[in-house]
């Protein structure tokens, strides 16, 4: 079954806000083997939502309009479905009951546009809504299934959840499977390289296999579709087994798992401790290998200054000490918190200061160091950027250095 999602609301088109929803509904249809292949998201302007609709219909069985479902003049969905499919909009009852119960149990009078949710196109039957006025439309006509499910989350979650999906489990008993996923994360490598060395399995139908770029990681999602969930998990099983063939050596996790949490499991592993100061990262690396897990037997403490000759002063270091030279100085402060704190490694981010500070893009000289039980490594890297994005990045290639170094003894 094939199923596309149409979301109405003109302040998602404009970013005023997010759509959770989203992940909400692909997530539910996912684990139901429901595919879906496209998503819209349309204004609120009658026509151009009814359009989407009879698009939608076009090319999926299943159709789910979520938004557009209360009591104003711009919430239009009811009245696009029934346009879409040149049907006549009617009061229902049990739909009128729904509204009414919201307003009744809070002693409210029901205003007169909130009659208008009480409306569903002929043949159509309301989904139940516990928590809101805005009661959900189910539509079976023309070998079509046609829903539609109120905005707000605390509403659409309930009702997905809740009525939306159960309803399909038993509307399509024995025509779904399951769609199982499973995702890889790399880091230290390329995605050209990364594409190079599974390109073939990239072209894998069934599972499927897509890397998606982040920062210094690449995540790549297996996805199998199968009658039943064990056979599904063994498909994934298979997949994962020839791309380690290849690649191994540069996952550090899978699903859930972090870079930072990696980071900590292999200090936890090997005994070691560590300390960090930044003068440009301003505290990111700290945050992410103190709020790990087990970081308590792992992190002993971080120093952020954005100025880098105040850590001589935080740090307790001897006047003069701190060299100028963003180079020698990412070495030195490596090296001077692994000594202060007593641990085992010392990491360090230090910037040059780049030429025109007022400018919203820039290029940045960093310089990443750890001092690892008296051995020092040091690396350099240029990126141009808004200062944000680029103190994300360095962080991060910390991380993916650090990594590399617990796991395969590969220095920076």
């Amino acid at each position: 079954m094939i199923c596309e999602i149409i979301f109405t609301g003109t302040e998602l088109l404009l970013g005023q806000i997010l759509n959770t929803n989203a992940q909400v509904i692909e997530q539910e249809l996912s684990a139901l083997g429901i595919d879906l292949y496209y998503q819209v998201t349309v204004g609120d302007n009658l026509q151009r939502c009814a359009a989407a609709i009879k698009q939608a219909a076009g090319r999926a069985d299943l159709i789910i309009v979520g938004g557009g479902l209360g009591p104003t003049e711009d919430d239009i969905s009811r009245e696009a479905l029934a346009e879409a499919l040149q049907l006549e909009l009617v009061q229902d009852e049990r739909a009128l009951e729904v509204v009414r119960r919201f307003f009744d149990r809070r002693g409210l009078p029901i205003g007169s546009n909130n009659l208008k949710q009480a409306l569903v196109p002929a043949g159509a039957r309301p989904v139940d809504n516990p928590i809101g006025t805005a009661p959900g439309v189910i539509l079976e006509h023309a070998g079509k299934t046609y829903i539609l499910v109120p905005g707000p989350p605390p509403e659409f979650n309930m009702m997905v959840r809740e009525q939306v999906m159960p309803y399909l489990k038993t509307r399509l008993a024995g025509q779904v499977g399951v769609i199982k996923s499973r995702v890889l994360k790399f880091c230290g490598i390329g995605e050209s390289l990364l594409d190079e060395k599974l390109g073939d399995l990239l072209k894998s139908s069934n599972p499927t296999v897509a890397p998606t770029a982040k920062f210094s990681e690449i995540h790549l999602r297996i996805t199998a579709k199968a009658r039943q969930a064990a056979l599904a998990e063994q498909m994934i099983d298979a997949m994962e087994y020839r791309v380690r063939e290849r690649l191994g050596s540069y996952i550090f996790g899978i699903d859930d798992d972090t870079l930072p949490g990696a980071v900590t499991r292999l200090l936890h592993e090997q005994g070691k401790t560590i300390a960090v100061a930044e003068n440009f990262t301003g505290g990111q690396l700290a945050y992410q290998l103190s709020s790990a897990s087990g970081a308590e037997h792992t992190f002993a403490a971080g120093l952020v200054a954005r100025e880098y000759r105040l850590l001589q002063e935080i740090s307790c270091l001897r006047p003069g000490d701190i060299p100028a030279a963003a180079k020698e100085r990412a070495g030195y402060m490596a090296q001077a918190v692994r000594k202060q704190f007593g641990t085992d490694i010392g990491a360090a981010v230090a910037v040059h200061r780049p030429v025109g500070e007022d400018c919203a893009a820039r290029e940045y000289s960093l310089y990443l160091a750890a001092d690892c039980n008296g051995r020092l490594m040091q690396r350099k890297v240029i990126w141009s950027g808004g200062r944000d994005e680029v103190a994300r990045r360095a962080a991060t290639l910390v991380l993916v250095l650090l990594w590399r170094y617990l796991k395969h003894g590969i220095p920076f």
